[in-house]
């Protein structure tokens, strides 16, 4: 095991070890105000020498419709395949017999359900949940949780992340919303990072793109947030680069990975 934290100026500094990386998208390439435009050249670059790069994030926005918001911003497609946790959201739905579903975060997050068959409902009707959000107001949260359990609802979480500062606004997420449903005993199922069930399907596209299987050490993760991309990243036994100037937290155990870190993501 590669116990060390490797400061690195540069993704360069690292060409040849990594064929596959998957990267981070808030935080790394935008911070929701301006684009980090030597992030984005440098996923070019790796591309270029003939790596693979997929987005994975943590959006409550389907795939498609992720990518148009960051072309929107000026981030060009400097990436092979995007992966959010909303389409792994959709994956699950997809499979679920029957499908009345109620729905806790902003109505725009119903985007998630376009397409599918499935309806939207209150919670006393609903056979699971879906949070894609922190809801607001917030006054009945904990009373519509309580009928969830009641009910016997899974709650298919979009985004493990509880808050984020954003301008000196903190503001709330979804997995807040899964932290409260899991202390009264709730079952919640994660579909962002750090769990593997948005990796595996980053995988399979990273697969498809080379045409052929990926090992997990051909694999470098790439985000901010340690908790999430990081963790996330050692656990299924990828490399993983640490952005931020954050130190290092403790790393889980029995994770061969190497872990580097750099302020900024560059060349």
């Amino acid at each position: 095991m590669a116990d060390a934290v490797e400061t690195i100026v540069g993704l360069g500094r690292i060409e040849g070890l990594y064929a596959v990386v998957l990267c981070d998208v808030f935080g790394v390439l935008h911070d929701a105000t301006e684009i980090r435009p030597a992030a984005v050249a440098a996923l070019r670059t790796f591309r270029a020498g003939g790596g693979t790069v997929v987005l994975v994030s943590n959006s409550s926005e389907p795939g498609p419709r992720l990518a148009e918001t960051l072309r929107a911003r000026g981030i060009a497609p400097e990436y092979d395949a995007l992966v959010t946790s909303a389409d792994i959201a959709r994956i699950l739905l997809e499979e679920q017999v029957p499908k009345r579903v109620h729905h806790i975060g902003p109505a725009r997050d119903r985007i998630l359900f376009d397409g599918l068959s499935v309806t939207l409902t209150g919670v006393e009707s609903a056979d699971l949940s879906v949070c894609t959000g922190y809801p607001d107001p917030d006054d009945d949260l904990d009373a519509t949780l309580v009928v969830a359990l009641q009910r016997g609802h899974l709650l298919v979480c979009t985004n493990p992340d509880t808050s984020l500062m954003v301008d000196s606004t903190r503001l709330r997420f979804a997995g807040l919303v899964a932290e409260r449903y899991r202390t009264i005993g709730g079952i919640v199922i994660e579909t962002g990072k750090p769990g593997g069930l948005i990796y595996r399907e980053a995988l399979r596209r990273a697969g498809q793109t080379r045409e052929r299987p990926i090992t997990p050490g051909a694999v470098l993760g790439i985000g901010d947030t340690w908790a999430l991309d990081v963790v996330g990243a050692l656990k299924c036994g990828f490399g993983a680069i640490h952005i931020g100037a954050a130190e290092p937290q403790e790393r889980p155990p029995d994770c061969p990975g190497r872990l580097y870190r750099m302020p900024v993501l560059v060349w």
